[in-house]
C-alpha cells in the first residue's frame, strides 16, 4: 500500500528552567538542652519560569529530637520531606519543623542540620 506521511510538522519544545535556592534559618538562634527550637527552609525562584513538583529534604541529625513537622512534611527516620510545592518565579515559599535539642554525645556535627532541594518539574540551571 501506498502511505504517505506528514514528516514536515515542527513541534517546538523550551525546557522550562527555574533558579531556586534554598535558605534555612532556626528560632532561637541558640538554645539550651531540652528547649525547642523551629527550623524554617525558605525556597526562592529566581526565575525565570515558575518551579512546580519542588521536593525538598532535611537530614535532620542525632543532636535534635523531630517534633512537630509543619506544611504537610513526612518523616521517615531522621529525615523529613516535602513534596509537591510550588514556588512562583521572583517569590518563595517555606516551610518549617520543630525539634529538641538533645544533650550533646560530642558527635562531630550533631549539631548540622543540612537541607537541600532534592527535585523541581523544571531545571535548575546551577543546582547544587
Amino acid at each position: 500500500g501506498d502511505q504517505s506521511e506528514d514528516d514536515e510538522d515542527i513541534a517546538t519544545f523550551t525546557i522550562q528552567s527555574a533558579d531556586l535556592s534554598l535558605a534555612k534559618s532556626v528560632t532561637p538562634t541558640s538554645a539550651s538542652v531540652g528547649q525547642t527550637v523551629t527550623f524554617t527552609l525558605e525556597v526562592s525562584n529566581a526565575g525565570p519560569d515558575n518551579a512546580t513538583g519542588v521536593s525538598i529534604a532535611d537530614l535532620v541529625p542525632d543532636g535534635y529530637t523531630i517534633g512537630t513537622i509543619n506544611d504537610g512534611g513526612t518523616r521517615i527516620g531522621n529525615e523529613i520531606t516535602w513534596t509537591g510545592l510550588s514556588v512562583t518565579n521572583g517569590g518563595s515559599t517555606s516551610v518549617s519543623f520543630e525539634a529538641t535539642v538533645n544533650m550533646p554525645t560530642g558527635t562531630t556535627g550533631e549539631y548540622t542540620n543540612t537541607a537541600q532541594v532534592t527535585a523541581s518539574d523544571q531545571v535548575d540551571p546551577d543546582s547544587t
